[in-house]
């Protein structure tokens, strides 16, 4: 008997496994693929301010470090938000991956590889194992498995096509800022962005997202072709990313979901890493604080209630972004331009809380033709 099976050895589920250790608990880590961090679909942008609250330590992964970022509305109205400090890395997501593994080793985590979970019935786990059928036990289940999660679907927790967005990236070649992160507002992105991450000022990942439905191989042959005419991509890859709210209910029985399986993402970017990493930390303390007998298993979803908090903003400022026209999306980024949005942004934009400049936002005049939406945003 394990007092915790964590499914998935994702950011989310080895996040969840050693802070699980540091407070007395051991756990087991069944992922379903040979390979840990494969299939590498992630852009592999983090914020700065999330690495440092998490303490993770990049060495051995980091490509690059970037200072701002360019936002190009559908007729090229651009948005430059700059820094003189780093606010973002760029990093080898499976090298990342196989870093946090290397770690939770370290700490006497025991990880399964190439075990696949196929039901949950009270205590008992069907898994399958190098092709065959095996049984586990567990006290608590975590779902770190990811945007197909096997335990959400156990869990009776619904989802549609509406809930997803289809991505596909390429590592391309040719000549770009590696100071800075590019977005690109589109009709071949409906629905989301695309987005130029740069390795090296010769080689970036370069992507989009569509909602489901777009012929998404189409639209970014046509984006690279109209904005990036002179790149050569290779190795493309192509994914799904949740997109909402961020999940309710995400504790049944003895059962409960972490990271993009509950979609704890960032509607406005789909980064997932930080949020993930976040709530893996509040599922393990509320799990030991569960086996401690001074909490229980159902303080789950209120214990999240601050990183949910600034994950509805996400969505909220997504679904605005959404509401509107190309035209009028052009007419917005004028306006804030003219208004001094960049600067703003500058001093105080934060990549993973928005709650800490929205509400600053709504407050100044300059932006008070917005005053209703910002409002609403802030009051999520």
């Amino acid at each position: 008997m394990n007092s915790v099976a964590i499914i998935g050895a994702g950011p989310a589920g080895l996040q969840t496994a050693m802070r699980l250790k540091q407070e007395g608990f051991e756990s087991i880590v069944l992922e379903e693929h040979e390979r840990i961090g494969m299939p590498e679909n992630c852009a592999g942008l983090i914020s700065k301010n999330g690495i440092d609250d998490l303490k993770v330590d990049l060495q051995g992964c980091l490509q690059n470090k970037v200072r701002g970022a360019r936002i190009f509305s559908p007729n090229g109205t651009e948005l430059k938000i700059t820094s003189k400090d780093t606010v973002a890395y760029v990093v080898d997501r499976k090298r990342f991956d196989l870093e946090l593994m290397q770690k939770a080793r370290n700490m006497n985590i025991h990880i399964a590889t190439n075990t696949k979970l196929i039901d949950v019935r009270n205590q008992t786990l069907f898994v399958q194992a190098g092709g065959r059928g095996e049984l586990k036990k567990a006290e608590t289940v975590v779902g770190a498995d990811g945007v197909n999660s096997t335990v959400r679907h156990l869990m009776g927790l619904k989802t549609n096509k509406d809930n997803f967005v289809h991505t596909i990236q390429a590592i391309c070649t040719g000549e770009f800022d590696e100071n800075y992160v590019q977005l690109h507002l589109g009709d071949f992105a409906k629905g989301f962005f695309a987005w130029v991450i740069p390795i090296t000022d010769k080689k970036a990942r370069i992507g989009l997202g569509n909602v489901l439905g777009e012929n998404i191989t189409q639209n970014y042959k046509e984006f690279l072709s109209k904005k990036f005419p002179g790149v050569r991509p290779y190795g493309a890859s192509s994914s799904l990313i949740p997109y909402g709210l961020p999940l309710q209910n995400v504790q049944k029985n003895n059962m409960m979901l972490v990271g993009d399986a509950a979609f704890q993402t960032k509607a406005t970017s789909g980064g997932g890493i930080v949020f993930g990493m976040k709530a893996g930390n509040v599922a393990a303390e509320t799990i030991a604080n569960t086996l401690k007998k001074s909490g229980k298993l159902s303080d789950y979803e209120k214990n999240l209630s601050g990183l949910h908090k600034e994950l509805r903003i996400h969505w909220k400022i997504r679904k605005y972004v959404n509401s509107l026209s190309n035209e009028k999306i052009d007419s917005l980024f004028e306006k804030l331009k003219a208004k001094g949005i960049e600067e703003f942004l500058r001093e105080e934009g934060n990549m993973d809380e928005p709650s800490k400049f929205i509400g600053k936002l709504a407050k100044k005049p300059s932006y008070w033709f917005m005053a209703k939406t910002l409002m609403g945003i802030a009051r999520s």
